[in-house]
């Protein structure tokens, strides 16, 4: 049985009191954003979305979504196909915030709750799309602050770090991107 069939997810505003959840991504700042993401969610500067294991109820892991926009190098067009676009920017989806809880029962514990939330992302940069929203790529600046290994989870789902992009904080995030037609 796939990951999919076993979980739904949900916008947090679709729940009464995130609290009533055991969430544990053993890093302080992620599992405290939980608390504040229904007001980012109101001032529109993200939604956060829930990964809900259909069975146990158990939150599995979260995201946040916002509007964004990328610069690209003219050897990163190039690598794009995309030379012909005459702009510096191009339109994406940004993953603000990606957590996986740690502290899972045995029943649901194993790999993949990551990289299927990446994957979901995806799925809403294609809707984009579909609505008439342009949607190129999807962003993320790894968190290199808690996690020197995190960009490697990236790479391996297909991103690549921005040439022309360098973080604002390089000692605590990694930009990169992934184009989500490839």
């Amino acid at each position: 049985m796939s990951i999919q069939d076993n979980v739904r997810l949900i916008s947090i505003k679709d729940i009464d009191d995130i609290s009533h959840y055991l969430f544990d991504s053993h890093i302080q700042e992620y599992n405290e954003f939980l608390n504040i993401a229904n007001e980012f969610y109101d001032l529109n500067v993200s939604k956060t979305f829930l990964l809900i294991h259909k069975d146990t109820k158990e939150l599995l892991a979260y995201m946040t979504l916002s509007a964004d926009s990328i610069r690209l190098t003219r050897e990163e067009k190039e690598g794009h196909d995309m030379t012909v676009v005459p702009y510096s920017s191009s339109p994406a989806l940004k993953i603000g915030k990606l957590a996986v809880n740690k502290e899972l029962s045995d029943i649901v514990k194993r790999k993949g709750y990551g990289s299927f939330m990446l994957e979901l992302a995806r799925a809403f940069a294609f809707d984009m799309n579909k609505m008439g929203v342009a949607c190129r790529f999807l962003t993320v600046d790894a968190d290199i602050e808690y996690n020197p290994d995190t960009p490697l989870f990236y790479k391996k789902n297909g991103f690549v770090e921005n040439l022309s992009q360098k973080s604002r904080n390089p000692k605590h995030t990694i930009s990169m991107r992934k184009d989500i037609f490839s």
